[in-house]
């Protein structure tokens, strides 16, 4: 018998576009002899079923669909909610009180790796390289020279619980950094300053392949922008070049990196790890748990290039976790 999926998309967020992007290009490439898929879509409004019938409400007491003939409920969630409240965990903890498994990880790992301090912090007391940083909340007070004296020019600003670049930016002079503070400000209530780390970015993906995690081929960004932005992310003004023109051995060595990070940090279904290579050393810079999964998306390409249709990376994503 066909198992029930729905494809979770939307969320409260900037990144609900991209959301809507990958849950279409999962409902186009679906294996439908195996899954019977149901998009479901989130907002802060409503939740509803795609059905042809119309957009039809969502019973959120057992997260299902009425209909005339009954209620339809469902085996699995595959979430590919960019953003909240799909990829901080607060949706896990609402299908573990139901029962109804997802192609995340769990409450605990998808809070965690959301929380971009919380990761790095962790990583680093793993031995990893990551980059010096500061978070401020709203509510603090900074001082301008503080800030620079630990992190330096240039340096990147961002929300320290969002991705897709959205509210991010770089800063290279001392007079831009309030206004930098202030839009990252407008998508969080705390932020994160990084360090500009001179190198270059590479990202690799991870799944769990016929059982096994399995490390992707490795994609190297090169981006037209002063960094990997979001016009540069999903307007075209990036070269992303799989498999990444680096070293063998430091090749090996990320991929090995990729596959550590998503057995400690207990991750599950698909992830993406961003990094900067300087010189030979290897900077950890973000773990996303709910990666950019529409036609162009760099964890469809990366499978390509492996040898792995987007159809069986569905199913594989929605294997490893039902």
């Amino acid at each position: 018998m066909k198992k029930k999926v729905a494809v979770v998309c939307g969320g409260y967020s900037g990144e609900s576009v991209v959301s809507m992007r990958s849950a279409q290009m999962i409902m186009n490439n679906i294996d439908r002899s195996h899954y019977d898929p149901y998009k479901i879509v989130i907002t802060e409004a409503e939740w509803y079923a795609e059905t042809e019938q119309g957009n039809t409400p969502i019973n959120k007491n057992n997260f299902s669909i009425p209909t005339a003939s009954g209620e339809i409920t469902f085996d699995g969630v595959f979430m590919i909610i960019h953003g909240t409240p799909g990829e901080n965990g607060i949706l896990q903890g609402y299908f573990e009180l139901l029962g109804i498994p997802t192609t995340t990880g769990d409450t605990l790992n998808m809070a965690l790796t959301f929380n971009k301090k919380m990761t790095t912090r962790l990583l680093g007391t793993y031995g990893y390289n990551v980059a010096k940083s500061i978070t401020i909340k709203r509510t603090d007070s900074y001082s301008i020279q503080g800030i620079i004296s630990r992190v330096g020019l240039p340096c990147f600003v961002k929300p320290n619980c969002g991705g897709s670049s959205i509210g991010t930016s770089r800063v290279n002079a001392l007079e831009d950094l309030h206004k930098a503070i202030d839009t990252a400000l407008k998508e969080d209530n705390q932020i994160i300053i990084e360090e500009f780390i001179e190198g270059t970015e590479v990202t690799c993906g991870v799944i769990k392949w016929k059982g096994k995690i399995t490390a992707l081929p490795i994609t190297e960004i090169v981006s037209q922008k002063e960094f990997f932005d979001f016009e540069a992310k999903y307007q075209g003004q990036s070269e992303e070049i799989t498999p990444a023109r680096i070293d063998q051995e430091i090749y090996k060595r990320v991929q090995q990196i990729s596959e550590e990070i998503y057995l400690s940090l207990d991750c599950r279904g698909m992830i993406r790890v961003d990094y900067i290579i300087r010189n030979r050393d290897i900077f950890i810079i973000e773990v996303n748990t709910t990666p950019g999964f529409s036609e162009a998306s760099i964890i469809p390409q990366q499978a390509g290039v492996q040898g792995i249709s987007k159809t069986e990376l569905i199913s594989t994503v929605i294997s490893s976790c039902f």
